[in-house]
């Protein structure tokens, strides 16, 4: 008790300044403080004081607004300062001790509430996205202590969202604690922390003891009142979502840890996390941010020194004593000596409310919930396909944000499945899509599809309106056009070198398949019928080859098959050729020769009719250089006649010689016989 009441020797008398006020630019001496209050000095956000000061002077709000402020507690061991930017200014008017006014000042963070920005970040982590706005913000480098961490995020987005909104978004998602710190000098930093014991390590330890209000002078700064709230929450999270990569489910939870009960479980679907083990840490956050609600103490005090992330020491109560946390304080001050606490406490000249939670119960702020934006955006392919079927794009918003243009996309499609089979169509750098967030979720990008513009004009207009088209990147179509009475689909490449038309137009359909360039192949594994009701016609300017490993069958139903040649025809096999008529007549006819040879032999053969040889105009010759044999069998005869003589060899072997005159011409002539008639 002699420390304290050494303490409190120390504090300046009641017509002594307790209070002042600094600004950047002005005379120390040119405002007196006459009261002050405070809202939201709490952990991760952005305190206000109001201060009620007087002045000789008319002071223009031009020389205060926006200007460093720095506010003095006059405390024993050594004065406490708050400091930031003043955001408002109030003239109340004259009074008999000069002008009075309400000057409000807010923490450093205020300057990121007047910044509104849309930016992308890729492959960055929390903390490494939040110093980047904040130096794009114009935050004093100088006065960031950035001490947490999270895992590298694939893609993050702001979008019409103050980089105070963002900032303080992206911190309280990943459970970073932040606030306020005045080191020595009056300068003042905002320090992030990755838990509530780093931030309070980093602020002095205070011990006060507790003391009920009696309506006696205290001797030192002490807890007068000390109440205790206890809340019904949630008892737990379920985080869940779905990796598309891996084709699975996540699923996460967490339970109350404290020893005050809950009930239900807060489920969140689409968190955006990709591994249970970044699900686990968001969860924890998410639990975390709740247990620390359920189990709260609020104090009234009269220390100065009392600021949020301080660890407190409470002494001399008969339950509570112990260490506890400073989330919150509200304080309030006066000159006048005119603060009081019910009827027992009055005459302070400064005292304050604080909520505390026990030391060993970590500290996360409210997560808040991402803004969903339903919406879609033009953008603009900035990386082609990747080997999983991606693009990156470039959205229209983005104004100055970090890394790649977007994380890797996916295209949405008509059709799709497991297996590989769908149907895709790649885009081209430069090409203006449409892209909505997955599940109302920016950081998830989708492209819905591409869009015309004046640089990528559509394949169908007004002047083409029947036709339903496809054009690729190098003019390869697809043409079904619906034009009444001339329907038709096309398939083509680039100048229509090589297409295939169906052509339904009335009374001229036909169906093509032509190339101006190169071959056309045409292969089956099993049979290929090639049919038609009127007439079928194969035509080259050079060869037609047909060719069968096994038969090659033409034949003709009900009339002719003709084979025309400009030059010869030519019949090669292996083995035999055969020439076969059913029904009537083979003729081989030609305007000038018929060759027929043979490396052995020729046989000629009517099985039930003649076989004839003429030489109209011409010669008959028959040349061997072996043998001649003419043979004929049955009761025929053979017979050679010219011009009314004959020689006949009849079917019993008799030779018949008629001529009108008959010369027989040789160097010996022998006849013989039994008998030589009609002599």
């Amino acid at each position: 008790m002699e420390m304290f009441a050494s303490l409190a020797d120390k504090l300046p008398k009641a017509n002594e300044s307790h209070f002042a006020i600094e600004i950047a630019g002005l005379s120390g001496s040119l405002f007196k403080v006459l009261s002050f209050e405070s809202q939201n000095d709490s952990l991760c956000s952005d305190y206000r004081f109001d201060i009620e000061v007087l002045s000789e002077e008319l002071i223009e709000p031009d020389l205060v607004i926006g200007k460093d402020v720095t506010f003095s507690i006059t405390w024993a061991m050594s004065d406490r300062t708050v400091s930031g930017i003043i955001t408002e200014y109030v003239c109340h008017g004259r009074s008999h001790q000069g002008y009075v006014y309400t000057l409000s000042f807010q923490s450093l963070l205020v300057l990121l509430k007047h910044q509104r920005s849309n930016r992308v970040f890729t492959d960055m982590s929390a903390d490494a996205i939040v110093k980047s706005v904040l130096d794009k913000a114009g935050f004093p480098s100088g006065k960031l202590q950035l001490k947490a961490s999270s895992p590298s995020l694939a893609m993050t987005v702001q979008y019409d969202e103050s980089d105070f909104d963002f900032v303080t978004r992206l911190m309280r998602r990943y459970g970073f604690v932040y606030g306020s710190t005045e080191s020595t000098g009056s300068q003042a930093n905002l320090s992030v922390f990755g838990s509530s014991s780093d931030f309070s390590a980093e602020m002095e330890e205070i011990t006060l003891p507790y003391a009920s209000p009696t309506g006696q002078v205290r001797p030192s700064e002490s807890v007068f009142a000390f109440s205790k709230k206890a809340s019904l929450l949630n008892s737990g999270f379920r985080l869940y979502d779905e990796d598309y990569e891996k084709c699975c489910a996540l699923s996460v939870n967490s339970n109350n840890q404290t020893e005050v009960g809950g009930f239900g479980e807060d489920s969140i679907f689409a968190e955006n996390f990709m591994t249970e083990g970044d699900g686990d840490a968001l969860t924890k956050v998410h639990q975390q941010s709740i247990d620390c609600q359920r189990n709260l103490f609020v104090i009234d005090t009269d220390c100065r020194a009392l600021r949020p992330g301080v660890a407190l020491t409470i002494t001399d109560h008969p339950n509570y004593s112990g260490r506890y946390l400073v989330v919150s304080v509200a304080h309030k001050g006066c000159q006048g000596g005119s603060v009081e606490y019910g009827s027992k406490v009055k005459g302070l000249t400064y005292k304050n409310q604080a909520t505390i939670i026990p030391i060993d119960v970590q500290f996360k702020a409210p997560v808040i919930k991402r803004k969903k934006v339903f919406a879609s955006f033009n953008a603009t392919i900035e990386q082609e396909v990747d080997n999983k079927g991606r693009y990156k794009v470039k959205l229209p918003f983005n104004q100055d944000g970090e890394g790649e243009e977007s994380k890797p996309t996916r295209l949405m499609q008509h059709y799709g499945g497991p297996g590989g089979y769908g149907m895709h169509f790649p885009l081209n750098k430069g090409t203006e899509v449409m892209v909505a967030g997955e599940n109302g979720d920016l950081d998830r990008p989708i492209i819905l599809g591409a869009l015309f513009n004046e640089e990528a004009l559509s394949p169908v207009t007004f002047e083409n309106s029947s036709e339903n088209k496809l054009v690729t990147r190098a003019s390869n179509t697809l043409l079904m056009d619906d034009k009444e009475g001339e329907e038709k689909i096309q398939l083509f490449t680039k100048s229509q070198e090589n297409i295939l038309e169906f052509n339904a137009t009335e009374g001229s359909e036909f169906i093509k398949l032509e190339t101006k360039k190169g071959y056309i192949d045409i292969k089956s594994k099993e049979a290929m019928t090639l049919q038609s009701q009127a007439n079928i016609v194969a035509q080259a300017d050079k060869e037609i080859s047909i060719r069968a490993e096994d038969a090659v069958y033409i034949q003709s139903i009900e009339s002719n098959i003709e084979i025309n040649a400009k030059e010869a025809i030519q019949l090669t096999a292996d083995t035999d050729i055969k020439i076969q008529s059913a029904d009537s007549n083979i003729q081989f006819e030609a305007q000038q020769s018929i060759n027929l040879e043979a490396a052995q032999d020729i046989s000629y053969f009517s099985v039930d009719g003649n076989v004839e040889l003429a030489a109209h105009n011409g010669n008959f010759t028959i040349n061997a250089d072996r043998n001649i044999s003419i043979v004929g069998q049955g009761s025929g005869s053979i017979q050679l006649s010219q011009g009314g003589g004959k020689i006949e060899i009849d079917a019993a072997g008799n030779i018949t010689i008629d001529a009108n005159n008959l010369n027989l011409s040789a160097s010996n002539i022998s006849v013989s016989g039994s008998a030589i008639s009609h002599n």
